[in-house]
């Protein structure tokens, strides 16, 4: 135990992979923020709005509405305080106090927003999960990097990121598990049955690109490959760093084929963000991104 805890507080977490996990994730939130009609995302009314369909009642409860920042003000000033707080939290600055900031905002958009999408879900869970980190990062700006001797605050930031893991490693294996319940993933039609909805999946130039494949055996392999994958993704949590880190490409590839089919584009910004998070823990990949242009010049 006296082994594990040294390990801890010798483990530095505080590294730039924090500031660009953030970044991304309040990029993400403002691209939502930015780009849609609160009366429409946020239909309290209940108005039956076209191409929509209400899941919600008018009675519908939504907890802690006195800390929700678009209920305490006018929706529209609460957007502009929200997008004040999300390019704050971009720079890197004051993370101790961003990060608490950062948590109200993501808080205010899950609890306000009557349609949500994953993206906006999963930076909600990261922006509280993070909040151990950010509490007890020594830095001014996450962007810096700063040597530190070994401390208390490292074992809480660690056992933080551990809680990250399990997170990622369950939204993975359930991702992989509920599929199994579905006949068109049991019987390896799901990517052509996805890819080919004519409401949901991919535009029409890019379905008839897809059938080139999908309406071929090869399309089983695509589905099937998608559980194996996902399961592999779970898995991982027990991987050492250096196997963990040849995932963080083809999850990359996977989740940007997404993207491209259905759209999913902040969905995609926060999955980085988390993949880099449970994937990326001795920060090379990190390292790599961030400073490739200097290596170029």
């Amino acid at each position: 135990m006296n082994h594990l805890i040294e390990y801890l507080k010798g483990k530095n977490i505080h590294t730039s992979r924090l500031a660009l996990v953030r970044f991304l994730l309040a990029l993400g939130l403002l691209l939502t923020v930015l780009n849609n009609d609160l009366t429409h995302i946020a239909n309290h009314n209940y108005t039956r709005l076209y191409g929509y369909t209400i899941r919600h009642s008018p009675n519908f409860h939504r907890p802690l509405d006195g800390a929700d920042l678009f209920i305490m003000m006018s929706p529209e000033s609460a957007r502009v305080v929200v997008i004040i707080i999300l390019l704050t939290v971009m720079t890197g600055f004051l993370p101790q106090i961003t990060g608490i900031l950062f948590a109200w905002a993501c808080f205010s958009i899950h609890n306000f927003f009557v349609i949500n999408n994953g993206g906006d879900d999963l930076a909600f869970v990261l922006s509280f999960m993070l909040l151990p980190i950010c509490l007890t990062d020594p830095r001014i700006n996450t962007w810096k990097r700063k040597d530190a001797a070994p401390s208390q605050r490292n074992i809480i930031a660690n056992i933080a990121m551990v809680a990250i893991w399990i997170q990622a490693a369950w939204t993975y294996f359930d991702a992989s598990y509920a599929k199994l319940f579905t006949p068109q993933w049991r019987n390896g039609t799901a990517v052509y049955f996805y890819t080919s909805h004519y409401r949901l999946g991919a535009p029409d130039w890019l379905k008839h690109i897809n059938e080139f494949i999908t309406l071929t055996q090869f399309v089983r392999v695509l589905s099937w490959g998608t559980l194996l994958l996902e399961l592999l993704l779970a898995a991982c949590i027990f991987f050492p760093s250096r196997i963990k880190r040849k995932f963080i490409l083809p999850a990359l590839f996977f989740h940007f084929l997404i993207v491209i089919n259905f759209g999913l584009i902040t969905f995609f910004i926060a999955i980085t963000a988390m993949l880099l998070l449970y994937l990326d823990d001795d920060d090379v990949f990190t390292k790599k991104l961030l400073f490739w242009p200097k290596k170029q010049d």
